[in-house]
């Protein structure tokens, strides 16, 4: 980070723009980051936020697509299943989906809580905007944001005029996305519906090969996600506005089979020092299917409903939330495989496998009330409920076949493979209250400062049992509980010193209740043994500023966060916490130098260190290897020292004949350990990379229909996003060059 240093201290909040490419000014972003509408700029928060249009020309279809477009963030593919992203804010987040542990980034649906990544992969179905905040959020949710949040925010139904959308995509790997939106009011300007329906479906990009490294099928990997929302709004006065969403989802995907990888020299298999060169065995996104993987996959069905209210007093505007998710969830994958020679049982391989059907029912209830007192005060005040039930029933394989169990044997097998069934539910209860409010102190300075004090309880069953499904495990059932409360503050100052130039200030505490240790556990210790929460201090400084006339626009943030029992994941069973330091800069821009004309960008810089870390934390193993114990100068995991996104689109006019729009952009990831990879053993390294997209759009002059013509990754780079545990190393990797076409027609 030495070169990098010389950016000192900042967030910024570029793709906030919509590009004004027919005007000579940026156009003014409005955001709903503090509950109500605001100027982007004016607010005393680290935002990134995208519009439909901006979406579509960064061909967003998915959350993981976000990755590089927001500063700090990153949100690669899950090791196991790919409904979950791994989301990375500022250096912290999470890299498995398991039932136990929360996530920093906190997720929200049309404002309803995502308590599970799973399901986080949000298909963008006539998503209206998307905003990111950096930083803990608290105090504007009834859910723990200790390093930020990400909101999906779906298009209304129309009260006035019928819309009718129709696209389609066709691309590589065999992609064939379909989606269609209807919307029309019932009763002009007080009943309207709408209806999304849509198709997304690719043929996969993982290769599978027999033992020799023949080509077998290219099957593993496949998606095709089904999906529909029906909403309705109903408006019966002006001051009264009710908003019902239902929506069903289905995801079948493929198994997402890890490239096994091994150092060309043997000896640095578990090395730290950076000494090892490892090199995909079969060759990149190829693989050996185990036999109990079989045909596995990932099979995801959910249903979710939103109930909104909103009601305009005399003294403030009164909003209530109702939300209810359930969703069923299949997955059979391995987590790695090498070569038979490896293994010293004749015909055997050596692997690691999952096999786990989840159940999901969560419960949300939000009040929110929001308003002014007098001219100076602008506030927001919550009420928040949250029930939560996940159940479990997974089995985890051993690293080798062997006979690590007494009984026998994994159902339909006739080999012991020393794993275990896991049989687990838990129980999640939460209330909040919070507020969040902005007092204007001068004509030019104000103080903002808000709260929340949470309650948060957690009840779990646990059973573990051997491979037939019925000997328990000893030790098991336990049935560990355990609750916690905590205040978190923000406190802040603003100065808008000209009319275009804002400067905040801010202090803000994060707060993300305990967790059970062992997700699967086999020991009853690690089933029965909760982790202290995930406490983060964040000091924050941001310039937000509009120069030239508003040709330029600039977004900068500079933030120290300080964490206190940050939970890291060691292995299926184990976590270890740390304190970490976690110092950014982050910047934003757009700029646009003729009508035509429109450039954009953004850089993330961190800096990240352990302070402390319990004993038996990995980064102090040096597995008897002398010199290589890193200690506590071991790497945070996904918190490499920079990203970076610079692009620029061009708007050529054709007078009656519609127009053209070419938009080129340019994006890159440093150095460093995958979500997983808190061992920093060297096969845990994910090497910088950056990639190079490209499109043109061409528009019909009524702005009606369209057809974009696009490309990622040009040039062909090759890349991996996430890394297995160190003792079983295996990589994901990105996809080489892919194009896409895109067909539209939008009646508005």
């Amino acid at each position: 980070m030495k070169k990098l240093n010389t950016v000192s201290l900042a967030v910024c909040t570029l793709l906030a723009t919509d590009y004004a490419l027919a005007q000579g000014t940026l156009e003014e972003v409005v955001v709903t980051a503090r509950k109500r509408s605001e100027n982007l700029q004016e607010v005393p928060i680290a935002v990134s936020a995208f519009s439909a249009e901006q979406m579509d020309r960064f061909d967003v279809q998915n959350a993981m697509d976000l990755s590089t477009r927001v500063p700090n963030f990153l949100a690669p593919r899950n090791t196991v299943t790919f409904g979950a992203p791994q989301f990375f804010m500022r250096g912290a987040g999470r890299a498995e989906n398991n039932w136990n542990y929360e996530n920093a980034v906190a997720v929200f649906v049309d404002e309803v809580y995502l308590q599970s990544t799973s399901g986080a992969y949000i298909d963008m179905m006539d998503m209206e905007s998307v905003e990111v905040l950096r930083g803990p959020q608290g105090t504007l949710y009834g859910r723990n944001a200790t390093t930020g949040s990400v909101s999906f925010t779906s298009r209304k139904p129309e009260l006035q005029d019928t819309r009718f959308m129709i696209e389609g995509t066709l691309g590589s790997n065999e992609r064939q996305d379909v989606k269609l939106t209807y919307s029309a009011p019932l009763v002009k300007d007080v009943l309207g519906v709408k209806v999304d329906l849509f198709r997304t479906a690719n043929d996969g990009y993982v290769t599978r090969v027999d033992p020799t490294g023949a080509e077998l099928d290219d099957q593993f990997g496949e998606q095709e996600h089904l999906g529909g929302r029906l909403g309705f709004l109903w408006e019966p006065s002006e001051t009264s506005s009710y908003q019902l969403i239902l929506e069903a989802s289905e995801q079948d995907s493929g198994t997402n089979l890890i490239t096994p990888i091994l150092p060309t020299d043997p000896t640095t298999f578990l090395s730290k020092t950076g000494a090892a060169d490892f090199q995909p065995i079969y060759g990149v996104s190829k693989g050996v299917s185990e036999p109990l993987t079989g045909d596995g996959g990932h099979d995801f069905e959910g249903f979710n409903a939103i109930l909104k209210g909103s009601w305009e007093l005399s003294i403030g505007t009164l909003k209530s939330i109702t939300g209810w998710r359930e969703y069923d969830e299949d997955y059979k994958s391995q987590l790695g495989s090498f070569p038979t020679t490896l293994n010293p049982a004749p015909g055997a391989s050596i692997w690691t496998h999952v096999d786990s059907s989840n159940q999901f029912e969560q419960f949300t209830q939000e009040f929110q009330f929001s308003g002014d007192l007098g001219d100076n005060l602008s506030y927001v005040a919550g009420l928040y409920y949250f029930y939560n039930d996940w159940s479990q029933f997974q089995y985890v394989g051993a690293l080798l076949p062997i006979e690590f169990s007494p009984v026998c044997c994994f159902p339909g097998q006739t080999e012991q493979f020393g794993g275990a069934w896991n049989d687990t539910s838990q129980e999640t209860t939460s209330y909040a209250i919070y507020f969040d409010a902005d007092y204007q102190i001068a004509d030019s300075l104000n103080i903002f400062f808000g709260a929340r004090q949470t309650w948060d309880e957690k009840e779990v069953d646990y059973l573990s049992l051997y491979e037939d499904r019925s000997t328990v495990i000893p030790g098991f059932p336990v049935s560990p509980d355990e609750s916690w409360s905590e205040f978190t503050p923000r406190l802040g100052l603003e100065w808008q010193s000209t009319e275009s130039v804002m400067l905040y200030l801010s202090y803000s505490k994060g707060f993300k209740a305990g967790s059970l240790e062992g997700a699967r556990a086999t020991e009853a210790e690690f089933a029965s043994s909760w982790l202290d929460p995930e406490i983060v201090d964040t000091f924050e400084v941001g310039l937000k500023a509009d120069w030239f006339d508003g040709q330029l626009r600039t977004n900068v943030a500079v933030f120290v966060s300080e964490y206190q029992d940050k939970v890291e994941l060691i292995d299926p069973q184990t976590a270890a916490v740390a304190d970490v330091d976690i110092n950014g800069v982050e910047l934003d821009f757009s700029w646009l130098p003729t009508d035509n004309i429109t450039f954009f960008g953004n850089v993330g810089l961190l800096d990240a260190e352990y302070q402390s870390a319990d004993p038996d934390h990995p980064i102090f193993a040096d597995l008897g290897i002398p010199g290589n114990a890193p200690g506590l100068d071991a790497e945070p995991v996904s918190a490499p020292e920079y990203t970076f996104l610079i692009g620029g689109s061009y708007f050529m006019p054709l007078g009656d004949n519609g127009s053209l729009t070419f938009q080129l952009d340019y994006n890159g990831v440093d150095d460093h350990y995958s979500g997983l990879g808190v061992g920093n053993f060297d096969s845990e390294i994910i090497d910088g990379y950056e990639l190079l997209g490209a499109n043109v759009t061409y528009t019909s002059a009524d702005e009606k229909w369209s057809v974009m013509v696009g490309g990622d990754n040009l040039t062909d780079e090759e890349y991996w996003t996430t890394t297995m545990f160190g003792f079983v190393p295996g990589r994901t990797y990105g996809d080489g060059s892919t194009w896409y076409v895109r067909f539209r027609y939008d009646t508005n």
